[in-house]
């Protein structure tokens, strides 16, 4: 009993390591800060963490039960497609800033004035969705089913090779999504309270945050794909 308690332990800490990968803190980090509140943040995380954990196990089950055997050339090329993504999803983040910004002043009917600013959106239906919030809820999502999927063989496989029983190995791969969906979520909650601190402090700072975090999506998805393709 103690050596169970022990590896399902183990399994939970190892989902909490994993979850704080470079690649999936950079992912996730383009899509924050564009949300009034820190339980978004949360959510986020939690979106991520089920799309991780359901392309995890179905390819995880099949190795625990079945010892099918994934190549090194396919989780190469898995791993491409993880920095393609981030590439992508760098994109996305930058060409949602707006680029320019002008003050306009109105003056109400009782004399008074007030002032706001209009920010010109170079994509426009981008801006659509995100406030219909549909593409906000699923791209962590898709998100996390590539970062599973990439990473699935390499987990499932320490798996295989450390517990003899299947049974065993499914209960330790659940713990290990819980553990992942926990340490993604501590992640995104405090990312998205830093973020959304910088946003009510300073609009321009926010700005400049959002464009670097899209700028390191792009460079890190590039040197992933350089590593896997040429390295």
């Amino acid at each position: 009993m103690l050596s169970l308690f022990t590896v399902l332990g183990f399994g939970f800490l190892l989902g909490l390591r994993h979850a704080t990968d470079a690649d999936h803190v950079v992912a996730v980090t383009t899509t924050l800060g564009r949300h009034g509140k820190i339980r978004h943040s949360a959510l986020i995380g939690i979106l991520w963490g089920i799309g991780h954990s359901i392309t995890v196990t179905l390819i995880a089950i099949p190795i625990i039960f079945y010892s099918l055997i994934i190549s090194e050339r396919l989780s190469s090329i898995l791993e491409f497609f993880v920095g393609l993504m981030l590439v992508v999803l760098g994109i996305l983040s930058l060409r949602s800033i707006p680029l320019t910004a002008h003050k306009h002043t109105h003056k109400s009917k009782a004399g008074t004035q007030h002032s706001h600013f209009h920010f010109h959106i170079l994509n426009s239906l981008n801006n659509d969705l995100h406030h219909i919030g549909i593409v906000q809820t699923i791209r962590p999502v898709v998100v996390g089913l590539v970062h599973g999927l990439a990473g699935s063989a390499a987990i499932a496989l320490l798996i295989s090779s450390t517990i003899n029983n299947p049974k065993l190995g499914a209960l330790y791969l659940f713990i290990f999504h819980f553990g992942v969906v926990i340490g993604m979520v501590i992640i995104t909650t405090l990312l998205g309270a830093s973020i959304l601190l910088i946003k009510k402090r300073s609009e321009k700072t926010h700005r400049y945050l959002i464009i670097s975090s899209g700028i390191l999506s792009f460079i890190f998805g590039l040197y992933i794909m350089y590593q896997t393709a040429f390295v």
